[in-house]
């Protein structure tokens, strides 16, 4: 966990108090309200300690708990559930491709519970979903054909802007490696794909901002 996140809270463990680390925002609906502790007690195993939190923010008010290592250990090791923020993303990115944004916060909610086996490819479908719904924006009577075309082919083919085929072709190369056995750019990982990701959507909402503006003020 982050320590810039953490705050201290007393615990009771068979009677004996302790002060450990909890986190200082809810994390399902990250608020920064009062975290209640609800009960403490060693696991089964006697090795670590769990403790159960309560947001106090009237509209979550949801319990949570936080896993520590054998007392008097204070560290906070994992909390369980977590809800990342919601992705966000321009409406004309939304509107574009919106199972794109779906199966990236899938992805992403992933990654928050340390998947990253999982999130990867996760990311690496939405992006496909992303390239190929911005393709058919451009050539509409092609859609047939983008759809049934590898996405580094849709890159090429139908995506003229060089700046979106430069970022979208090293996204497609990471997210290739999230799904394969091997992998090729071993001095990367999923996030610098997230990056890639968010760069691709970038330079998309500047080209589809910039054509409305050159069609609704034409000279």
């Amino acid at each position: 966990m982050d320590s810039t996140m953490l705050i201290k809270r007393d615990i009771l463990v068979h009677n004996q108090g302790y002060s450990v680390d909890a986190p200082d925002a809810c994390p399902i609906c990250h608020r920064h309200s009062e975290i209640a502790v609800v009960q403490a007690d060693k696991v089964e195993n006697g090795n670590g300690v769990q403790v159960v939190f309560r947001c106090a923010y009237r509209g979550c008010r949801v319990f949570f708990i936080g896993s520590y290592g054998p007392i008097p250990s204070s560290e906070l090791l994992t909390v369980r559930p977590i809800k990342p923020l919601e992705s966000t993303f321009s409406e004309a990115i939304s509107t574009l491709s919106p199972t794109f944004v779906s199966i990236f916060t899938e992805a992403t909610e992933a990654m928050y519970l340390g998947l990253k086996q999982v999130a990867g490819p996760g990311y690496r479908k939405s992006f496909e979903f992303l390239i190929k719904d911005y393709a058919k924006s451009l050539a509409p009577t092609k859609e047939e054909e983008i759809e049934s075309k590898f996405s580094g082919a849709v890159v090429k083919d139908f995506i003229p802007d060089a700046r979106i085929q430069a970022v979208a072709t090293r996204c497609l190369w990471l997210g290739n490696d999230e799904t394969h056995y091997l992998r090729k750019w071993t001095d990367h990982d999923v996030g610098d794909l997230v990056t890639l990701i968010k760069l691709t959507t970038h330079w998309i909402e500047i080209e589809h901002l910039s054509k409305v503006y050159v069609q609704e003020m034409p000279g």
